[in-house]
């Protein structure tokens, strides 16, 4: 994925109560590095959000696909399934070793003769080469500061063959959300742990704050973090224009069991 930033020194709200309360007794972690990279990857491996409505955009392309942000492949692994040629970017390096080790399990074994990892950062990324379509999923927009944007969607334009399209994913909080601060919390388990999802919005909702709180049998307790933007879609579309895009549509994400309809997806093309 892209640069991560570091968690904040004084968290805010309720991730911050509970690492003042729990003190040295408390490991804090950025929640894509090496300690939060498989606590990532164990909780979102089995997440279908946006899949579907990704493989349809992409079935009638052909031709290689540069997916951003690949992670331990969460989108990779279906896009390989559905028949496409992959190059996956990363800066993690934990998160793409866990997708290496999975591509050598029985069943994923024929599937990684058309994938191709690289670890790098997609904001300065030059691979030489162009694309028939650019991926960047699981609203990891939010993840490039909004002075880094025009450059990077720059970046992605010119890794894109002519009439190569751009698919990505943003945050798009219902309308009826408070625009207010405030702390939502959702709890799940996992075997041998129990997890506690913490967000919080900033009061203008240019910023997400995220923590996960894991408490397990083994170990000290465990609170991962990140910062993420939260740029509208309007944002983005005159953005794209400006790097020389043309925004066929935006839509969107059909919601599954496990997620609300808070997804807004892009297509962006590059024209001849």
């Amino acid at each position: 994925m892209t640069t991560r930033p570091s968690p904040a020194p004084a968290l805010p709200g309720l991730a911050g109560q509970i690492a003042e309360a729990l003190g040295k007794s408390l490991t804090v972690a950025e929640l894509y590095g090496p300690v939060g990279g498989p606590v990532y990857h164990e909780l979102t491996a089995d997440d279908t959000n946006e899949v579907r409505d990704l493989l349809a955009l992409l079935r009638p392309r052909r031709g290689p696909v540069l997916e951003l942000a690949c992670g331990s492949g969460r989108l990779t692994v279906p896009l390989l399934a559905a028949g496409h040629e992959v190059t996956g970017v990363d800066t993690s390096k934990s998160l793409l070793s866990t997708l290496r080790a999975r591509m050598t399990e029985p069943a994923a074994q024929r599937l990684s003769r058309r994938l191709t990892l690289v670890e790098a950062d997609m904001c300065t990324l030059d691979l030489g080469r162009s694309f028939s379509t650019v991926l960047l999923g699981t609203t990891t927009i939010g993840l490039v500061p909004p002075h880094r944007r025009p450059d990077f969607f720059r970046r992605v334009h010119d890794h894109l063959e002519p009439e190569g399209v751009f698919v990505l994913s943003a945050h798009a909080p219902s309308a009826g959300a408070d625009g207010g601060p405030g702390d939502t919390l959702r709890p799940w388990t996992t075997p041998g742990a129990v997890n506690f999802l913490i967000e919080r919005a900033d009061t203008d909702r240019e910023q997400r704050h995220v923590a996960i709180l894991r408490v397990s049998d083994t170990g000290s307790p465990l609170l991962l973090t990140s910062t993420v933007h939260v740029p509208s879609t309007k944002a983005l579309t005159g953005e794209l224009t400006g790097a020389g895009f043309v925004v066929d549509a935006v839509q969107p994400a059909r919601p599954t069991t496990a997620a609300p309809a808070e997804l807004s997806i892009v297509i962006a093309r590059r024209t001849a």
